[in-house]
């Protein structure tokens, strides 16, 4: 976990989903928000913490205000099906423009062992090319009934975005470990005070 100059954790990953994830970048969006992305080494940093690391060298100012562009129309996806609002027309415009970039690669038959194993072809993995499969991450969140398991954490100063995988779908904090067990110590003081 990579952990910023005032010892808090830059990259969280609770989100489910690669698209999420890249969302979570940006923190505490509902109160004073913190920008996580900032360089193009951030954003170097991220995607190689993410496992989907391609080398800085070809992350540029660009690339990174394209990625921030891409990262504000998904978000504005979920804030759209949590909310049960409809999804707004500029979101789907930077979307499609991001999965038209989706290389058209299928996946190829390797053997492991004597034994025939489906994966994706090895290709060099272009910082785009990584994005735009973020993108359709975010497109097969948002474009299917998974869009219903979308959940934005209510925890005070959080707002963190993650799909809700539990078996109910009952699932409430981004992770129990923070904003669970902050409102399970306030509601216990709550509680005891009263």
């Amino acid at each position: 976990m990579a952990v910023s100059e005032q010892g808090e954790t830059r990259w969280v990953w609770y989100g489910g989903h690669a698209c999420l994830d890249l969302v979570n970048t940006r923190r505490n969006r509902e109160a004073d928000a913190v920008e996580y992305l900032e360089r193009p080494a951030d954003l170097a940093d991220w995607l190689g913490a993410a496992g989907l690391g391609t080398g800085q060298a070809q992350i540029d100012e660009a690339l990174l205000a394209d990625v921030l562009g891409l990262r504000e129309a998904i978000d504005a996806g979920v804030r759209a099906a949590v909310t049960g609002q409809p999804f707004p027309a500029a979101s789907l415009s930077e979307l499609n423009a991001w999965l038209a970039a989706v290389p058209a690669q299928p996946p190829r038959l390797r053997l492991s062992g004597g034994v025939a194993i489906l994966g994706s072809p090895a290709r060099p993995r272009q910082p785009r090319q990584v994005i735009s499969e973020i993108a359709l991450d975010a497109a097969e969140m948002l474009g299917t009934e998974l869009r219903d398991r979308l959940r934005i954490c209510p925890g005070p100063g959080c707002g963190g975005r993650f799909a809700d995988d539990s078996p109910a779908g009952r699932r409430r904090w981004c992770s129990m470990a923070v904003c669970g067990n902050r409102n399970k110590a306030a509601t216990h003081r709550q509680a005891v005070r009263g």
